[in-house]
C-alpha cells in the first residue's frame, strides 16, 4: 500500500468516526433543538481518539517501514494534543456548565438547546482536531517524512 492509500484510509476512518460520534450536529440544532447534552460527556473525544489509536495501531502492524516492522507505534498524541488543542479543551469546561446546567428560565422557554449546540460543536471541533493531530503524527512516522503543521500551531 502506498503512503497515499494510507493517507486517504486515515483520512476516512477518522471522517468515519466524526460521522459516527456526531453525525449532523447542524440538522440536530435545527429540528430536534436537544435541551441536554445525552452521551456527548466531556470524555467522548478521548473515547474517539482511542478508537482511532486502535485503528493507526492496526495499520503500523501491516504498514511500517520495513526498519521498523514488530516494534510498538510511537505517537506523540499526548504532547502534541496539548500543544494544538489547549483553545479547544479550555472552552469545553465552562460550555459543559452551561449545556448541563438548565436554568428555570431555560426549562420554561426551552431555549438551553443553543448552549447544548454550541457545546456539542466545541467538542466536534476538539476532536477533530485530535484526530488530525494523530493522523500527522502517524503519516510522519509511516512516511518518515516531516509534514508542515504550521496550520494547527495557530
Amino acid at each position: 500500500m502506498t503512503p497515499q492509500e494510507i493517507a486517504n484510509l486515515c483520512e476516512a476512518k477518522q471522517s468515519q468516526l466524526l460521522d459516527k460520534y456526531f453525525g449532523s450536529l447542524v440538522q440536530e440544532a435545527a429540528i430536534e433543538r436537544p435541551e441536554t447534552i445525552g452521551e456527548y460527556t466531556k470524555d467522548l473525544p478521548l473515547k474517539i481518539e482511542a478508537e482511532y489509536r486502535a485503528f493507526l495501531e492496526e495499520l503500523w502492524q501491516h504498514h511500517a517501514p520495513e526498519g521498523q516492522k514488530g516494534t510498538p507505534l510511537v505517537l506523540e498524541e499526548q504532547k502534541l494534543r496539548k500543544l494544538t488543542t489547549d483553545g479547544n479543551r479550555e472552552m469545553i469546561e465552562p460550555a459543559y456548565k452551561d449545556a448541563a446546567e438548565q436554568t428555570l428560565w431555560e426549562r420554561i422557554t426551552k431555549t438551553n438547546h443553543k448552549d447544548v449546540t454550541y457545546y456539542k460543536g466545541l467538542l466536534q471541533a476538539y476532536a477533530k482536531d485530535l484526530l488530525t493531530v494523530m493522523r500527522i503524527d502517524f503519516l510522519e512516522e509511516i512516511t518518515g517524512k516531516h509534514i508542515n503543521t504550521k496550520a494547527f500551531e495557530e
